[in-house]
């Protein structure tokens, strides 16, 4: 049992440094986007790079994402008290798709408590748990939150006790 503490604050301690530690890498994306939108000097219907609107992102690139804060779930099961710790972010088109997805937070939040409280620990394991919940928490959101600007759903942190 100790050692089992011992491992787990220094998954704790590694995963806490490397989020301190870790530059946010779609600042510079985001910055370069916003000079494009303040320029005033461009004739109003010009588009931007690759024939798309100034702010929005081409088809096969990543657009802007939101981070969602932690998810810390009781999983269902019943022979013993098991917990899942994950983080998730959700890409969308452009900046003021993001704003969207922003305002209906709370629905999308509650969403996906609602769909991790119900997993076992087999569901969530392995790649193919990762993606399973990936694609389903998706078309959730896409059903509950009708002309949602998600694009992708990406799970960036778990860990499972």
């Amino acid at each position: 049992m100790p050692a089992l503490l011992v491992v787990n604050m220094m998954l704790t301690g590694g995963v806490l440094a490397q989020t301190v530690l870790k530059k946010p890498p779609a600042a510079a994306p985001a910055a370069e986007a916003g000079s494009r939108e303040g320029n005033h000097e461009a004739p109003a219907g010009e588009q931007g790079e690759g024939g798309h609107a100034p702010g929005a992102h081409a088809p096969g690139s990543m657009g802007p994402t939101v981070r969602l804060a932690d998810f810390v779930v009781h999983l269902r099961d019943a022979e013993s008290e098991r917990y899942a710790r994950m983080s998730f972010e959700l890409e969308v088109g452009s900046e003021p798709d993001k704003e969207r997805v922003n305002g209906s937070m709370v629905k999308v939040r509650e969403l996906f408590l609602a769909y991790l409280s119900d997993r076992t620990v087999e569901e969530l394991r392995g790649s193919e748990g990762i993606e399973r919940t990936k694609k389903e928490l998706l078309a959730k959101v896409t059903a509950a939150v009708p002309g949602t600007p998600v694009r992708a759903i990406y799970i960036t942190d778990v860990v499972i006790q």
